[in-house]
């Protein structure tokens, strides 16, 4: 099939961006021709990175005035969109009547009613990154819907060498237990910053030898002031937070962040809802254990190898759906279990755990496990 992704250029350093990079060689492996229609990372003219032809976003978000033409332009057989597919709802008649398949986050209970909505307007076939939001999309009426879940490049993500000599690379301290957060701040909830670092403050005045690395963008557009939080929870000297440059001008490597990875003890993973929640397997492919909220994919991804903590449902209006907001005594009832495990033979255990769980979402074993029988199902449809 000539397939066409809709979705962030491959190059672009966000977990879409990630699994179209490894996604465009598994494609062309099984045989299929593949252009990438890049709303977000390209936008003027085409471009051409390596083997793969990247077309340009255009003047409105998300290439609602794109997506077609491009697809005609390329005589695309299959269009498969990797983002928030309810941000089509504008095109979303238009392209009924075409070979297509929605790979969606879904971080709520039940299935959002934009994403229902837009579905149900466009006929795309759903699949699912979780079986979580496989569950959700069937009990929603999507019989047809699919699961492929997102992949981890292995080569990039693998445990560190010796944890200590990391550190002493980064210049950062050999005896602090560290806890690490990763997550965009593009909004004042759905990562849970307020609440993880409010659980840190609680553990670290029962545990001065503790620090918090935080891998984000501190202060953005439509996110928190992290800078200020920090200050406000009384932790401002106790949190090490990533330079902003690299990470906004995207020239930041993989590698960076799987050394990152390998620096910690733990990562912290509590948000309200993940679609797939990338870091959480990334960190576990660097041996890192994780400590996540017991909802949406993060109860899959976590469960048997690190902790899931508590917490309430609150309601997302723009959705229409639950998620869970996470519960902070219950974060540090994690911290602890983390802290009292470190150095001992149960961690390095989990930590082989973590890496083992995380091969089975290799590139190449979602390609042959996942995509190649949905792909042969959806060109016979």
């Amino acid at each position: 099939m000539r397939i066409m992704i809709h979705s962030n250029a491959p190059f672009v350093p966000s977990g879409y961006g990630a699994q179209v990079r490894l996604l465009l060689p598994r494609l062309a492996e099984m045989g299929h021709d593949v252009v990438v229609s890049s709303f977000y990372g390209v936008s003027g003219s085409p471009i051409n990175w390596k083997d793969w032809l990247i077309l340009p976003a255009g003047q409105n978000d998300f290439g609602v005035d794109t997506i077609i033409p491009h697809a005609d332009t390329y005589g695309a057989d299959l269009i498969l969109t990797l983002m928030d597919f309810w941000q089509l709802a504008r095109v979303a008649p238009s392209l009924r009547g075409r070979r297509l398949a929605a790979w969606l986050p879904n971080d709520c209970s039940p299935l959002g009613q934009p994403d229902r909505q837009v579905l149900e307007a466009s006929g795309a076939v759903p699949i699912a990154m979780s079986t979580f939001g496989l569950g959700n999309m069937r009990e929603a009426g999507f019989e047809q819907a699919m699961y492929v879940p997102h992949a981890v490049d292995l080569e990039v993500f693998r445990p560190p060498a010796d944890r200590i000599e990391m550190r002493e690379s980064l210049n950062l301290p050999t005896d602090k237990f560290i806890i690490g957060i990763c997550a965009a701040n593009r909004d004042g909830l759905r990562k849970g910053f307020p609440e993880q670092f409010k659980a840190f403050a609680r553990f670290h005045r029962a545990h001065p030898d503790s620090l918090l690395m935080v891998h984000s963008v501190a202060q953005s557009r439509g996110g928190l002031d992290l800078f200020e939080l920090a200050g406000d929870m009384g932790i401002a000297d106790q949190v090490i937070i990533s330079e902003p440059y690299a990470q906004i001008t995207g020239i930041m490597e993989p590698y960076v962040i799987a050394d990152w990875y390998g620096c910690l003890d733990v990562l912290s993973s509590c948000s309200y809802g993940e679609g797939f929640g990338l870091p959480v397997l990334e960190a576990q492919a660097c041996g890192t254990p994780v400590i996540a909220t017991d909802c949406s994919a993060m109860s899959e991804l976590v469960a048997g190898t690190g902790w899931l903590v508590r917490g309430q449902p609150f309601w997302n209006p723009t959705h229409r759906a639950w998620w869970k907001r996470p519960d902070v005594d219950a974060i540090v009832k994690a911290y602890e279990k983390a802290y009292a495990e470190r150095g001992t033979a149960r961690s390095k255990r989990r930590q082989g755990q973590c890496v083992e769980f995380a091969a089975g979402y290799s590139s190449p074993a979602v390609a042959a496990e996942f995509w190649a029988p949905a792909l042969k199902t959806l060109e016979e449809m």
